[in-house]
Parts: structure tokens; sequence; C-alpha cells
């Protein structure tokens, strides 16, 4: 039985009459978060040569995972479809295909609802129109008017092309400018790349840009934050403004990560001596409260340690303090990662360390 016989809301088809079809790859559409050179036209978060001669697997499979890439534009069509081609489809036991594998609206800074493909989950979508392994979903607005969109790409897949159809009458522009000019960078493990969000907006990277609106970049792989010196080579060169360093569940051990959690720090320091650089340390469980208490003693000595050499440029977030007040039966799916409510919590804990660091450093664009 196909669900979307019975209830048409589950229905993935939308009708393109009456709509023109734009690449997000043309103007006016800005694209954010993704790495790549002016003659590319493909989906990724790091260069191709990195990923693949950096020794880590996971980086290697998940570097075309479209966490943290998002397409802003101003349209006042009241439709919105999107067009895409995906090389496979993720399928995770904890991670909602929504998140995973889905597209998410927001028009205004609100959340609208998810671009999602149908249920066949072994990569067969079809709309009738984009062939094998693509997919349309779409939006309808109540009325006309102009408003500001963002769409998420997914958090856990590889995307190939992406499409997006307006009304044929319907204004196009560009979006409006970030209020950061450089983007704040995410370095971290399945947390920061967003498993378990609902849906991409929900990761905590994400609520903090359209809370505080700022551009950002996702450096969050699964069982691929190891501290490596290629990795902090390649984000020290990278043009940002705050480096959020939420490196500890995927060092296997306690020995690991005090070889490597100061030496990364230091080699980012090294070459951005005035860099704003937030560190984090684990929310959940599980490493047991005894480990835990062990594991945050390693990365609280790379903060005190930087902070008595003078550093001035240095913050520390207490993970075990995240959801202290909610609780964390409630905020994470596995005792390991996050909910949407685990995500907001570790949002609310980590923006008003941005704010603080925006004012004393005066980061705010003034245009």
């Amino acid at each position: 039985m196909d669900i979307s016989d019975i209830d048409k809301n589950f229905r993935t088809y939308y009708s393109f009459e009456g709509m023109k079809t734009y690449s997000v790859n043309q103007e006016p559409f800005r694209l954010y978060g993704l790495c790549r050179k002016s003659d590319e036209q493909d989906f990724k978060r790091l260069p191709h040569n990195l990923a693949k001669t950096v020794n880590n697997p996971s980086i290697q499979a998940l570097y075309q995972n479209t966490s943290g890439i998002r397409v802003r534009f101003r349209t006042d069509s009241s439709r919105i479809v999107l067009k895409c081609v995906l090389p496979q489809i993720h399928s995770s036991p904890c991670i909602p295909q929504t998140g995973s594998s889905c597209f998410d609206l927001y028009a205004d800074g609100h959340y609208c609802s998810v671009f999602r493909p149908g249920i066949d989950l072994n990569g067969g979508y079809s709309d009738g129109q984009m062939g094998k392994d693509g997919f349309s979903s779409g939006y309808s607005f109540k009325e006309k008017k102009e408003r500001e969109i963002l769409i998420h790409f997914p958090l856990y897949n590889d995307v190939s092309e992406v499409y997006i159809a307006l009304e044929k009458d319907a204004t196009l522009l560009e979006a409006k400018e970030y209020k950061t000019t450089s983007p704040i960078v995410f370095y971290g493990s399945s947390i920061t790349q967003g498993g378990c969000a609902s849906h991409p907006g929900n990761c905590y990277p994400a609520i903090l840009s359209r809370t505080l609106d700022f551009d950002y970049i996702n450096l969050g792989f699964s069982a691929g934050c190891l501290a490596e010196p290629e990795m902090a080579d390649y984000i020290s060169g990278l043009e940002k403004s705050v480096l959020v360093y939420d490196y500890d569940h995927n060092a296997s051990t306690l020995s690991y990560l005090e070889q490597t959690h100061e030496p990364f720090f230091q080699a980012v320091r090294a070459k951005n001596p005035h860099l704003p650089i937030i560190i984090v340390s684990a929310a959940d469980l599980s490493f047991g409260y005894e480990m835990r208490k062990k594991r945050m003693k390693v990365i609280k000595n790379t903060f005190e340690h930087a902070k008595s050499n003078g550093d001035k440029n240095v913050y520390f977030v207490d993970g075990t303090k995240i959801y202290e007040t909610v609780g964390i039966d409630f905020c994470t799916v596995d005792h390991t990662h996050p909910n949407d409510l685990g995500f907001y919590c570790m949002a609310q804990a980590i923006g008003p360390m941005i704010e603080k660091i925006w004012k004393k450093e005066n980061l705010l664009c003034t245009k």
C-alpha cells in the first residue's frame, strides 16, 4: 500500500505547469557552505585532492555529503518546486530520512516544509520528468509576495543536480547578505554533521546561522573528526571569522585525544594568531560519566594552556552543562546523537559565545 494514496500530505509529485526551472548554479542564486573552483559544478565540502589523500576513510566517504550547503534567493513566487538528482539514498536506523536525504525550506527565517523524495529507498526515485534517481517536491504559500528563501541541502547524502522551479511571472533576485563578512567554520563529528536532526535546518550550526544571521562551513564527519595535521592545515587556510572546535567524540581513546587535541589547536593558532576559537567538549554520555570527566579535562587543558600563554581569543563551552536543564533523555536519540531538542540546546550554549566574540572583535558587517 502506498500511504500517499490515502494521505495527500505524503505525496511527492508536484505539477510544473506554469513554472520556469533554474539551476541553482546560475545567478542570482547564491550557494554557501561548499568547496569548489570557479569551473566546477559539483557539491562538496572539501577539495577532492585533500579528501582522497588524507588517511581517513570517513572523510573519503562523506566529503561530498552536503551538510551545511545552502541556496538563498528572493522571489514572490507562490509556489516553489525543487527538482534533484541524488546518486544514491542514505538510509540509517537512527537518522530520519527527512534529515539525511532531504532538503528543507525557510521563508523570511521561518520554517515551511521539507522537500522530500518518494518512499522507495532503493535510489530509484522518478517523477516522470527527471528520470531514474531524480525527485521533485514542492511547497505552496497562501499568498504571492516577495520572500527571502533559504533551502538547506541534505545532511548525509551526496547530491548531483539541483533545480528550482518558480512561477513563470515570478521575480527572482539575490538574497540579502549575511551580517558577517566571513563564515564561521565548524569542525567536529557526526553531531556537527547533523546526526540525528529531523531535517537539515535543525542541526546546531544551521540553527545558529539562521538565528544570528551568519555564513558557515560545516566540516563535521561521522567517525571522521580525528584532528589530522592535513585538516588543521586546510582549516588554517580557510577564510573565516570564528572556528568552533567541537573535537572529542571520534578520538577512540583518551590517549589519542591527549596526543591530538592541543596539537591541532596549536597548529591552527600558529597560522591564525588572532582567530577566535570556541572549544567545545562532549555533551553526551557515550563514554560514561567517569571517562567523560577525563576527556573533558584534556579538552579544558587545551583551553587553559592557551589562556596561560596569553591567548585572548580562545573560549570554552562545557558540554556537560548543555543538556543539564532539559535532561539527556529528552535531547538524544541514543545517548550520543542529539535530536532536534538536543541541537537547540547546543545552539543555546554556543550562540551567546559567538555574540560575545562579535561584540568584542567588531566582526559584524556594516552594510
